[in-house]
């Protein structure tokens, strides 16, 4: 089951350098997404929403706010406390694959299993089954440069889920790929969901995208708008 994700009062900003004024991202955001829940975070470019992820993700810090994972105030968590969480509890799914070229297929996803010290065997059992269940077993051996742009989204998926999360976030996941492909994408996040159970949320400017969630959070300018079921 997933953990409930709250965050009060956020506030975010991208300090002033040598190239770009400072930006304000976030302006106070008050949210909660119930444990379990497939969310999604809905807004053109430039609103808010991959900020959002990167926060409730770890990868970033508010500047002002608490950002929870159930009872953990993440937010205030000392770095290497940070850096475990990310690894045991959090998946991250995003737009353009980020898969080790080096690595093989089995590799790139067994990788979160290595950073959590598991036995070599151990994680290559598991990379296994998780391939065979987003369809890819018969490419464990392939390279990322050998594989379909809808291929690589389900080795990034793959990756994301191996550790079994309780959080599992996608920022725009399929962004880069055709419409059919990009369905294929949206269907496995749903057969996910629910055989794990994880909290899923998800950001898109893709009204297609959206139908997919549970719950809609429209995000506008840093702030958030309303909060409803899809159509």
């Amino acid at each position: 089951m997933g953990l409930e994700i709250r965050l009060e009062g956020v506030r975010h900003e991208y300090e002033r350098t040598e190239d770009s004024a400072a930006v304000r991202a976030l302006t106070g955001v008050d949210l909660t997404v119930a444990a379990g829940a497939f969310a999604v975070l809905m807004g053109p470019s430039g609103s808010g929403k991959s900020t959002l992820l990167h926060l409730i993700g770890a990868i970033e810090r508010p500047t002002a706010g608490r950002v929870m994972l159930g009872s953990t105030e993440i937010s205030a968590l000392p770095e290497r406390e940070l850096t475990r969480v990310r690894r045991r509890s959090i998946g991250f799914v995003f737009q353009f694959f980020n898969l080790i070229p080096t690595f093989s297929v089995r590799e790139n996803v067994s990788f979160p299993l290595h950073l959590l010290g598991e036995p070599e065997e151990q994680a290559r059992s598991r990379a296994d089954q998780v391939l065979e269940q987003i369809g890819l077993g018969h490419r464990a051996g392939h390279y990322p440069n050998e594989l379909s742009g809808g291929e690589m989204q389900r080795v990034a998926i793959g990756r994301a889920i191996v550790h079994d999360p309780e959080v599992l976030l996608a920022d725009e996941p399929t962004g880069n790929l055709d419409t059919a492909t990009g369905e294929r994408i949206l269907e496995l996040l749903a057969s996910i969901h629910r055989i794990h159970r994880a909290t899923i949320v998800m950001a898109t400017h893709s009204d297609r995208a959206a139908a997919r969630g549970e719950t809609i959070i429209e995000v506008l300018d840093g702030t958030i708008g309303s909060v409803r079921s899809p159509a």
